[in-house]
């Protein structure tokens, strides 16, 4: 039987008419990319009501992973219900490392995908040392988060699967079925996690997938969705462009 995540994990919220909701794709310590990507979010949005969704993944791989952390914790205590954090594998991952308690294969997990590079930006030696506030900030991130039109989470679902039904692995790692699943799920799923060689956004009629490799060389991905359609109206990136659909 698949494990259901807890139902407070689950959030679910109307968007006002005339706002727009940006979902930014795998962060992985691209601090400076995130700075530019919000600047260019707010240059196309015209608006001061903007929603952001960001699908996990803020740590590991790139240089910078406590300033985005702390940037978004401060985002998040600033202005309450405006920033939206998700959880991804790598926050999950980084949880087990930094229990006390933890088996010596979650610390390997951990090390093994870009787990240094966040302990280099810490200055720290050891996961558990990292700042307390930090862990717990990590360790409460919902695992999806549900619009009217649209499902934002990491991975991906298991197609076929009740979203109720959704175990957190897959939720967090699932790449195939999923990724080659032409099935309408019901709502829009979009999500990170599989990097997009291309380095442009993968825009199917039943996904979205926003993980455009910033932490591998590309840019990191924004794309805005408006209360009256399903698919996004349009794309940003930390490059500066802007793409109208």
């Amino acid at each position: 039987m698949r494990a259901s995540p807890d139902c407070r994990e689950f959030a679910e919220e109307a968007v006002l008419a005339h706002s727009l909701t940006f979902a930014i794709g795998d962060i992985h310590g691209c601090f400076d990319e995130l700075l530019t990507l919000l600047a260019v979010c707010d240059l196309a949005s015209r608006e001061e009501g903007a929603r952001f969704i960001f699908v996990g993944d803020y740590i590991d791989r790139g240089p910078d992973s406590r300033q985005v952390v702390d940037f978004l914790i401060g985002r998040q205590s600033d202005q309450e219900g405006r920033f939206i954090c998700l959880r991804g594998n790598h926050e999950e991952m980084l949880a087990r490392a930094a229990d006390r308690h933890r088996a010596d294969r979650d610390m390997m997990s951990w090390w093994g995908n870009g787990g240094e590079r966040t302990l280099e930006s810490y200055g720290a030696d050891d996961p558990s040392d990292l700042p307390a506030e930090h862990l717990a900030w990590l360790r409460r991130l919902p695992l999806v988060h549900k619009d009217r039109h649209r499902l934002f989470v990491h991975a991906g679902i298991r197609p076929g699967v009740p979203l109720s039904l959704q175990s957190q692995e897959d939720l967090l790692w699932i790449r195939e079925p999923f990724l080659s699943s032409a099935d309408d799920h019901g709502l829009l799923v979009v999500h990170g996690h599989t990097p997009v060689r291309s380095g442009r956004p993968d825009l199917r009629a039943n996904r979205l997938n926003l993980d455009t490799g910033a932490c591998f060389g590309g840019p990191l991905t924004a794309a805005a969705f408006s209360s009256s359609r399903r698919g996004p109206v349009m794309f940003a990136t930390s490059l500066g462009d802007i793409v109208r659909l």
